[in-house]
């Protein structure tokens, strides 16, 4: 008789055993249904706040908490708890509970600040050549707590190790904590705008800036050779482009405009701060903010309260929202601006001083454009943004205040020199040849850190330099563009100075050219070891520089490379992962 009894007993466990994994499952398929439904809510949310109806955007980011926080609910309690515990799948729940929180705590604390002020947002750009200062404080509180929010999930996110996880959850997982740490920089960048704007646009009192356009047609460390210099005044938020100089025209010294270092001059020669075409020989903008506003003070009336730089690259993302504008008799759009400010000017004036003019008239064409306003707002920001993380727009206060909380923003431009657990490497170019042969100039950088022992990471990296120049066609441009075979040059090759940076107290080991070893000049700056090394780059030559790198004990994060903006619209930063696991 005790048989059944016994029977019963399993059957009955079994039913439990069944039921649990039912109930399992209905949470896991409910759990699933809410994040799907959390993904589409925050792309309503987006596409109302860039149409800028603030109704929808509170009805869908009532459904986006709503459903972030039943998946963060279901995920929190003890059935799926005791899921995280079980072998094969357990990791799976883990990952999916903290996406779950994650994403209840950004609805609620990360966007729900920014809805409330979403009418403000526009206020960033200007309109009628003004931004309204009492927008930009309505702002800085709602903006402050989102940035907090954003750089609390991305940590949380970073923190987890997606390598466990099925493939399907963690190609999604690392898609979400890529975007969540764009998300993240770009509140950070807000925040630090938003906290020093108010006094550069003159709350506390007029201003003047210098604004540098940067030739990419003749390359420097922190993108081209600075051609062009306008004055910016700023006052009680108005802003006014009043005039212009050719960088040329602020000559050159005997002896440079500010003491340099020993570091300075054996890496860059005297010419650092001899000549404003060549202060950001350096890769350090705010060294080269320092040079070009040094030199404008002793030869100019304005006392500069800092220097900001564009790149005409930047220019054509402003031309996409914008729209064309014309500078004489020449349609700017934003696929020729490029093409029109660094080559095809040069091949229609041979004159330098048209040259210059022209350059000034887009500048101020540009500029009063997007000082209108007019322009969809949010189109505008991204633009701003766009060129910003590729380096292409560039800040630097004279106020120690401003320039502190700039610091290693994506436009500060600064050169990282502090210790972190992340290796930082940088490659940088300068164009030491006479000439425009940079717009021909194309350079890809690679990096990866391919092992770890106590501590220290090895990385490999390689520098890839390109001349997409037709060597037919050489002949036919003028001197202006080519060198004309200058000081010994062959008509249309680059002399091209590549400097490696390694880590911070780390150590260059190897570096070979097209595979082929050589010796370098072991160089220092600001404690990161430099080697520099030049490529006499013929027209339609390709080059290759490879280099090994060790970091100090302690640096075992992923390795984060920089490198001189291209005349492309490609990155200058990127990210590799470290091989420390």
């Amino acid at each position: 008789m005790p048989r059944p009894r016994r029977l019963g007993t399993v059957l009955a466990l079994l039913l439990v055993v069944v039921a649990a994994a039912a109930w399992t499952g209905w949470t896991a398929y409910q759990v699933n249904s809410s994040l799907n439904a959390v993904v589409d809510d925050a792309e309503v949310v987006q596409a109302a706040v860039q149409d800028n109806d603030a109704d929808r955007a509170r009805t869908a980011l009532a459904d986006l908490r709503q459903h972030s926080q039943d998946a963060s609910d279901r995920t929190s309690g003890i059935t799926w708890r005791a899921l995280g515990l079980a072998p094969v799948v357990g990791d799976d729940a883990d990952g999916i509970a903290l996406v779950s929180d994650v994403l209840a705590d950004l609805s609620r604390e990360g966007i729900d600040p920014l809805i409330d002020v979403s009418d403000d947002l526009d206020s960033i750009v200007p309109r009628d050549a003004r931004v309204d200062l009492d927008a930009l404080q309505r702002l800085q509180a709602p903006v402050a707590a989102a940035d907090a929010a954003f750089a609390d999930a991305d940590g949380r996110l970073s923190d987890a190790d997606p390598d466990g996880y099925v493939e399907r959850l963690a190609t999604r997982f690392r898609e979400l904590r890529e975007k969540v740490g764009d998300a993240s920089g770009a509140m950070n960048a807000a925040a630090t705008a938003l906290g020093v704007m108010p006094a550069m646009l003159g709350a506390e009192g007029e201003r003047d800036y210098l604004l540098v356009l940067q030739n990419n047609a003749e390359i420097r460390a922190t993108g081209g050779l600075p051609g062009a210099i306008s004055v910016l005044h700023t006052e009680q938020g108005r802003i006014e482009l009043t005039r212009q100089v050719a960088g040329n025209e602020l000559g050159r010294r005997d002896r440079p405009v500010l003491p340099l270092t020993a570091e300075e001059r054996s890496l860059f020669s005297s010419n650092l701060g001899l000549y404003v075409l060549d202060a950001n020989l350096t890769p350090d903008w705010a060294r080269a903010a320092e040079l070009i506003g040094a030199r404008w003070v002793e030869t100019q009336p304005e006392d500069p309260a800092g220097v900001l730089s564009v790149d005409p690259v930047a220019l054509s993302y402003l031309l996409e929202v914008t729209g064309p504008v014309q500078v004489d008799g020449v349609e700017l759009r934003a696929e020729n601006a490029v093409d029109q400010l660094l080559h095809e000017v040069y091949v229609r004036l041979p004159d330098p001083t048209a040259q210059d003019e022209f350059f000034r008239a887009a500048a101020r064409a540009v500029f009063d454009r997007v000082s209108a306003g007019g322009s969809a707002p949010q189109d505008m920001l991204e633009a701003l943004t766009r060129g910003a993380r590729e380096g292409r727009l560039l800040v630097h206060s004279f106020d120690e205040e401003e320039q502190g909380s700039l610091r290693g923003t994506a436009v500060s431009g600064d050169l990282p020199t502090e210790e972190t657990e992340r290796p930082q490497v940088g490659v940088y170019l300068d164009d030491t040849s006479v000439g425009k042969m940079s717009y021909f100039l194309r350079h890809d950088v690679r990096a990866k850190a391919t092992s770890c022992s106590a501590g220290r990471q090895r990385i490999d990296g390689m520098l890839r330099l390109e001349s997409v120049a037709d060597p037919a066609t050489m002949a036919s441009l003028p001197n202006y563009v080519t060198g004309g075979g200058g000081y010994g040059a062959e008509v249309g090759s680059q002399l091209v100075v590549a400097y490696l940076y390694g880590p911070v107290e780390g150590a260059i080991d190897e570096v070979a050219f097209n595979g082929r070893p050589v010796k370098v000049e072991k160089l220092t700056h600001e404690g990161r070891p430099v080697a520099r090394v030049i490529a006499d780059l013929q027209p339609g030559e390709v080059t290759n520089v490879e280099w090994r790198m060790t970091t100090p004990e302690g640096q075992t994060g992923a390795v984060d490379v920089r490198t001189t903006p291209s005349i492309e619209p490609t990155a200058s930063r990127a990210t590799y992962p470290s091989a420390c696991g």
